[in-house]
């Protein structure tokens, strides 16, 4: 197949940015899927503010200049997929042949203001098909928008390729943590942070010596380090006066998954309703116990295996007791692990590696354009 995938937000990235500075999980979904892409033998282009354009792990990186005209060479493909935001499909549409389906693959909500011109039906219509991170995505923009429900598939994300154990014992992969226990945060800062350093003395005082790393920043949304410390320095600098709480900030994911082999459990008590959520994934994965909020897709993504804890219609503290007494109980499974426990953790990074790989999203994704009409 001939693909064509176009991010126009203006970030600096090629495939394999990935591997070398912090980026978000829609430009990593970008990277990790077109690389497998090509490996599978399809012809893939991805168009992108990239400072460096060229062949990148098999993928041709083309460079989109803000005043640039689109280039000929990109229509001439068998599906022309626009990644993160719409506003593009007017444009697009009449410059692509009929035969070629236009693709809008989002992981955004409905209210984001990157997806509001669905609310024009021009742009809507102009889009073939669409591609959700989740079944709890898909419902909300059928209703905001009105869009069919036969119009969209669901394609969630995966582990980054540094998570995926190769073949090794899950089991191996899901004991041998680091001890007094280490819990880890490695969303965006919005989304609970203020919320786990506010508990984390408590859940301290209940297990002596544990610890606490903090994976967090603007970075992977390209912001400076000085904007990220306006925004949220005061943050950050709580982080660095806690005791216990090493603050340690983004990190490419080969470096990530490496901190994440000692980690026992990712402490999430997430604020903000995710569409998806590869940091959940990848630390599912890690062999991590997740301790999250009952939340946006946050049941779809863990699939019953992690604890989740309900947080709409209940105060801060209701919910944050509860969070402290649940990450408590993982904490201290994880020092007394039952056999039901640990089958429970083997079958959860075995779930991740067979179902939640890059290799086998390409492959849905080849099978879902196949049966558009796009010519293998």
């Amino acid at each position: 197949m001939r693909i064509t995938f176009a991010d126009f937000s203006g970030w600096d990235f090629h495939v394999g940015s990935v591997d070398l500075i912090p980026l978000g999980g829609t430009q990593s979904a970008v990277c990790y899927l077109l690389r497998e892409l090509a490996r599978q033998q399809h012809d893939v282009t991805l168009v992108s503010s990239t400072s460096q354009p060229g062949v990148h792990h098999g993928v041709q990186c083309a460079a989109w200049p803000p005043s640039a005209v689109i280039d000929p060479r990109w229509l001439d493909t068998d599906a022309f997929v626009c990644v993160l935001s719409a506003g593009n499909g007017t444009m697009l549409r009449p410059a692509l042949p009929p035969r070629v389906p236009l693709i809008l693959w989002c992981q955004h909500d409905h209210n984001l203001w990157d997806v509001a011109d669905l609310k024009d039906p021009r742009e809507r219509d102009a889009y073939d098909r669409f591609v959700m991170v989740s079944k709890w995505q898909s419902d909300r923009y059928a209703r905001a928008f009105g869009i069919d429900p036969a119009r969209m598939t669901v394609a969630k994300n995966a582990i980054a390729t540094a998570f995926e154990y190769k073949g090794r014992d899950p089991l191996r992969i899901a004991t041998p943590k680091a001890s007094p226990p280490i819990l880890a945060y490695t969303s965006t800062p919005f989304r609970g942070l203020d919320l786990l350093i506010e508990a984390f003395p408590q859940i301290r005082a209940a297990v002596p010596g544990a610890r606490l790393q903090v994976f967090s920043s603007l970075k992977v949304y390209a912001f400076s380090e000085k904007d990220d410390e306006a925004e949220f320095g005061t943050l950050y600098q709580r982080c660095r006066e806690t005791p216990g709480v090493e603050y340690i900030g983004s990190l490419p994911q080969p470096q990530l998954a490496q901190a994440l082999e000692q980690v026992a459990v990712l402490a999430y008590p997430n604020t903000f309703a995710e569409t998806c959520c590869t940091a959940v994934l990848e630390a599912m994965a890690s062999g991590c116990r997740v301790v999250t909020s009952d939340l946006g897709a946050l049941p779809e993504t863990t699939a019953g295996f992690a604890r989740l804890i309900p947080i709409v219609g209940r105060s801060r503290e209701a919910y944050q007791r509860q969070f402290i007494d649940e990450t408590v109980t993982a904490l201290l499974e994880c020092a007394n692990p039952s056999a039901a426990s640990e089958s429970s953790l083997r079958r959860q990074v075995a779930t991740m590696n067979a179902e939640h790989t890059w290799e086998v999203r390409a492959r849905q994704w080849v099978e879902w354009l196949a049966s558009l009409g796009v010519p293998r």
